[in-house]
């Protein structure tokens, strides 16, 4: 779908979609997430089958298997795995974005527990962009679809103070039609193509009515 660290992500899923979404929120204010972070994992949102949670070091390992993953990377970043070096970087940002702003790109696991990816948002000069990355094993589910949905509708809820950035966007690397796909489903429309991060990219973002302002 997006996206991901560098607004691209390489999450396929051809499941059907139901508009009928069942979204619980747990805790999920951006106050109490920055309190979170200092009591242990919080659930931000859970949705029929996954939970998206706050980030612990305990994850390094979980996040860095995710981004050594060729497959899983191929649209993600620079488009090659990643070190646990650059991992454990990742989970220092995330936590410390959580801490100062309430959200970040968030942990997702399955209702057993697993880490089965991750997904939220980054930051962009229009508002909060769309982010996420699942293992290969999980693909072809309607998992990515469920989670994008789930995310608009803790954005809409959780809204930033300053409307002028409260806009929701995602980048899709030209040939990642899956990720198209889900943007779509969930209410993105396409609004140009644009370099981003050194490749070309497909811009989307969800229509004002819905809680996104325009470029």
């Amino acid at each position: 779908m997006p996206w991901s660290g560098a607004g691209r992500s390489p999450c396929r899923d051809s499941g059907t979609y139901s508009t009928s979404l069942n979204v619980r929120f747990t805790g999920c204010s951006s106050e109490i997430g920055r309190e979170g972070m200092s009591v242990g994992r919080l659930t931000i949102l859970s949705t029929d089958r996954v939970r998206i949670t706050t980030w612990l070091p305990s994850d390094l390992n979980d996040l860095a298997v995710l981004h050594a993953d060729p497959v899983t990377m191929r649209f993600i970043g620079s488009g090659r795995p990643e070190t646990l070096d650059e991992a454990r970087s990742r989970i220092t940002e995330y936590c410390d974005e959580q801490r100062v702003r309430g959200w970040t790109k968030w942990r997702v696991e399955n209702r057993d527990g697993d880490m089965i990816g991750r997904a939220g948002f980054g930051a962009s000069d229009v508002g909060r962009e769309l982010a996420y990355a699942l293992r290969p094993d999980h693909w072809n589910r309607g998992l990515a679809t469920e989670i994008a949905a789930g995310l608009v509708h803790w954005h809409n809820k959780h809204l930033p103070g300053d409307q002028s950035s409260s806009s929701i966007c995602a980048y899709v690397e030209v040939g990642n039609h899956a990720s198209v796909r889900v943007l779509e489903k969930v209410g993105f429309i396409f609004v140009d193509r644009r370099s981003y991060k050194g490749a070309a990219c497909d811009f989307f973002q969800v229509p004002k009515a819905e809680g996104a302002c325009t470029d």
